[in-house]
């Protein structure tokens, strides 16, 4: 497997050791979906005078790895290969937001077990390999809108159904006019359950 590396050009840090990029793994919509998601992320963000997210940015996150050495990418794409296969569809049916950071998201009330067995088996795998990872709950969610004054909003919404097909290593570059992000790898996953 192959990943653009050179996407990402870090200076080696002291006595030369490797270099570095922000990596997760995540799924991301298919572009009707990703539709779906930016309407409804620009109205949030009128809404709640935020800031909408672009399209390119619209993900679920499995795992946030934060820095990692470029020398473990090889390794974070055999963890990738291994994981289980199961496509599911999930349906985002409620709002909320969460006031102390002003980022106001979209979440399903109902996760199917293929999700949750999904991010399990890659957090056990990631820990297992020795990759730090945050101790919180699983709680997916895609995020609209960040930088909201009023981040008010909680509740149901139309649903928007995602038929979740693929798992992706994701490479992020914080720039000053924001994060660029990077495939670094996919898999696909099965017929969705």
């Amino acid at each position: 497997m192959t990943f653009p590396t050179e996407a990402f050009p870090r200076p080696a840090t002291e006595a030369g050791s490797p270099a570095r990029l922000r990596a997760f793994f995540a799924i991301a919509p298919d572009v009707a979906v990703r539709q779906r998601f930016l309407a409804l992320a620009h109205d949030v963000a009128r809404r709640a005078r935020g800031r909408a997210v672009s399209g390119e940015h619209l993900h679920l996150t499995l795992a946030f790895l934060g820095d990692v050495a470029t020398a473990r990418l090889p390794e974070l794409c055999a963890i990738g290969e291994r994981l289980p296969r199961i496509a599911a569809t999930l349906e985002f049916d409620t709002l909320g937001a969460w006031r102390a950071s002003g980022v106001a998201w979209i979440a399903p009330s109902l996760v199917p077990s293929a999700i949750t067995g999904l991010h399990a088996a890659l957090h056990q795998a990631l820990h297992a390999a020795g990759f730090v990872l945050e101790d919180r709950p699983f709680r997916p969610h895609v995020t609209l809108a960040r930088r909201c004054v009023q981040p008010s909003l909680r509740g149901p919404t139309a649903p928007i159904v995602w038929s979740v097909d693929a798992l992706a290593l994701v490479g992020s570059e914080l720039r000053p006019d924001g994060p660029r992000h990077t495939t670094l790898a996919q898999w696909p996953l099965g017929a969705a359950a």
